[in-house]
Formats: C-alpha cells, sequence, structure tokens
C-alpha cells in the first residue's frame, strides 16, 4: 500500500466579461466553481484549495471564508500565461501533487469519481496524471507538480495540459469515458442551455440556472430532446464532433445521423493560433451562401447540434465573446460582425431548431442531451 500525500486543489477563474451574457456565462461558471469547492473540501486528500483569480472578481464569486482556501490573485497590469501563472503558483505554494480545475470544469462530475482521481494521483510514485479529456482538458490531476516548469512554453490555453504532460513530460495519463460527466464544462450559453435541463446540476449553479432561466431561450433545445427521443428522426452534427459522439447517438438512441467532424484539436495544437484552420463545410457555406446551406440542412435533418467555432475561425474570423455568445442564443441584434450575423439571421428562419455552441455542443453537451432525453 502505497503512503498518502497531500494533494493542493489549484480553482483558476477568469474574468468574466462586460457583456450581459458573457456576465450571465461568468456568474454560472463561479457558481459551479462553488459547488467544486464545496466537494474537495469533502476529499480528505486536499490539504488546501488555492483560488487564483483577478483580484475585482472575488467581490461576485458565492464562497464564504474558510482556513482551506487560499486566494491567489493575478499579478496586475501583466499579460496572462497559464502555464507561466501555474509553474508560479506550483512553486510559491510548493505543491508536490495538484489537481488544476477551471472554474466550470466539473458541474456534472460524481463526487466519488474526481475523490478516485485524487487519491490515485495521492497514493502514486511515479509521473501519473488523471484528466477528463487527454486530448482537451479542463480538469487535471497530476504527481511531481514542480515538473510543469518544464512544459510552461507549450501551454498557452488549460485544455493542452494532459497532453503535453504525457507527450512532452514522461506521464502516464489517464483519461476518463467520455460522459456528460467528464466532457461538459460551463464555456458558453448553450452549455448554461443544456445544464439548466439537467436533472443532476448541483445546487448553487441550480439556483443561478433558476434564476437567469428566462434569457436561455430553452424553447429549441426543448424541442431538440422530443425529437432525440422520437425514432428515426434525423440529426446532424458538424464541427470538432470526437467520434464517441457519434457512437453515442448509434447506441443510446434511434435515430438516423449524419456527422461532419472537422479541426478536431485546432486550438491544442495552435492550427487556429497559426490561421490554419480549414472547414469543407465553411468553404461550401463561402460558395453557397449561408441561406441555402441552412435550407439543405432543413431538408436532410430534423435537429442540428454545430459547433460555429471551427466556421469563424476558417474565416479568420473571432468576433467579441458577447458576440458569439449571442448567436448561440439567437440574439441578432447583438451581433455586428456581418459574417456571423448572416448566419445566425438564416439559422433563427430555419423550420428545424439549429441548435449553436462551441465544443460542447457536439461533445460534453450532447452526452447531458442524452441523459436529459432517458431522464
Amino acid at each position: 500500500m502505497w503512503e498518502m500525500n497531500s494533494v493542493t486543489a489549484l480553482l483558476m477563474i477568469g474574468p468574466g466579461g462586460p457583456g450581459r451574457i458573457e456576465r450571465r456565462v461568468a456568474a454560472s461558471r463561479w457558481a459551479a466553481a462553488a459547488d467544486a469547492v464545496a466537494t474537495l473540501k469533502r476529499i480528505p486528500a486536499v490539504d488546501r484549495i488555492v483560488v487564483a483569480l483577478p483580484e475585482a472578481e472575488r467581490l461576485h464569486l458565492p464562497f464564504a471564508n474558510d482556513e482551506r482556501l487560499i486566494w491567489d490573485y493575478d499579478p496586475p497590469g501583466q499579460p496572462f500565461h497559464f502555464g507561466n501563472r501555474v509553474a508560479e503558483i506550483i512553486q510559491r505554494h510548493r505543491a508536490s501533487r495538484m489537481i488544476y480545475l477551471g472554474a466550470g470544469s466539473m458541474p456534472l462530475l460524481p463526487a466519488p469519481d474526481l475523490a478516485e482521481a485524487i487519491s490515485h494521483v495521492a497514493s502514486s510514485l511515479g509521473r501519473v496524471a488523471v484528466a477528463n479529456n487527454v486530448h482537451s482538458a479542463d480538469w487535471v490531476a497530476f504527481s511531481h507538480a514542480g515538473s510543469v516548469t518544464e512544459i510552461t512554453h507549450w501551454l498557452d490555453r488549460d485544455n493542452m495540459l494532459a497532453w503535453r504532460l504525457r507527450e512532452s513530460a514522461g506521464y502516464e495519463v489517464t483519461s476518463l469515458p467520455p460522459s456528460a460527466a467528464t466532457r461538459l464544462d460551463i464555456d458558453t450559453p448553450f452549455d448554461l442551455q443544456v445544464l439548466a435541463l439537467h436533472p443532476r446540476a448541483p445546487p448553487t449553479l441550480r439556483g443561478q440556472l433558476d434564476d437567469i432561466g428566462p434569457e436561455l431561450n430553452l424553447h429549441q433545445l426543448r424541442r431538440t430532446v422530443e425529437i432525440l427521443r422520437t425514432p428515426g428522426s434525423r440529426v446532424t452534427l458538424i464541427g470538432r464532433v470526437p467520434s464517441a459522439a457519434g457512437r453515442l447517438l448509434e447506441s443510446r438512441s434511434r435515430c438516423w445521423t449524419r456527422v461532419l467532424s472537422e479541426e478536431r484539436g485546432m486550438a491544442a495544437n495552435r492550427r487556429q493560433a497559426a490561421g490554419q484552420v480549414f472547414s469543407i463545410v465553411a468553404d461550401h457555406i463561402g460558395r453557397a451562401g449561408e441561406v441555402e446551406f441552412v435550407s439543405q440542412l432543413a431538408q436532410t435533418s430534423d435537429v442540428v447540434l454545430w459547433d460555429t467555432r471551427v466556421y469563424l475561425a476558417h474565416h479568420h474570423c473571432w468576433p467579441p465573446a458577447e458576440e458569439r455568445f449571442a448567436s448561440d442564443l439567437g440574439r441578432l441584434e447583438l451581433i455586428y460582425d456581418e459574417r456571423l450575423s448572416r448566419l445566425t439571421e438564416a439559422v433563427m428562419a430555419a423550420p428545424i431548431p439549429i441548435i449553436l455552441g462551441g465544443h460542447n455542443v457536439v461533445s460534453g453537451g450532447l452526452y447531458a442531451l442524452m441523459e436529459i432525453t432517458e431522464s
């Protein structure tokens, strides 16, 4: 039996953004973070919880003061770099084993699963890590925390952490099986929509979602749930669709599925940052036009789940988060980018529900949707 060592939890919270929809998404992440902290406090191997955030954000957090909580504010006036920030925290707090988690990274993860991942790291001697998803991590538990300094230059974003621990630092990384619990995090309004309908949303987050429910425009998602429950329905997935998503629909629904999958890992492998994203779907829309493409979707589908970020990256078009989120909610009056406005207008006029969002709309959110259809 290995000796159990203490683990430092590092919870990172980013700025909320100036727009109303951005603030709603941020407040839901903060609520989910409060639920995650409550869970971490119940895990014996976790000896302290470091909350890293811009100082201005502490005013918004639904956390009670606790001796196990350590507030660690981002250095003012410095550009944020994920890898450098994590390495600095590890060194200053002398953390030897750590679980990193983003604020909205585990809204549906059962406490026993989290405790098991932490215990595995706490009792291991070698370089080991457990992540929700090795290819695009939202949370990672890992030993030998100081070794992160070897790979900080790779870590522009948190979703690269598990992959780089394995590929560049010699870690044995365990990735948990795909499910709503391991793949859904809070990034976009779609994630709030699906969590608002999910029966297992944790208590602080549930209260937040109930408060903002009228703003989430849940009608189309409720239609989607009924379509997924209907045998013989035609479902189209577009964007960074993992292979497991198609298998999920085949095994847990009686729908016909069309998958247009491309540019998986475009952020983690830096293709987006390098301007190298190429989307066959986006190229086709450029030739046919948004209205015609949506008409084609309506002729071949009963419902569409569309990760539009690939479309935007293809066109080197990345409007502010508030506009991307407005598109997800069908708030055309808040969108100023002409390309995104044309696409959103065409989608809103479609006779079928077309659900827009980021990666979760074809990944973790799809798992959650299937759980909702089965509830």
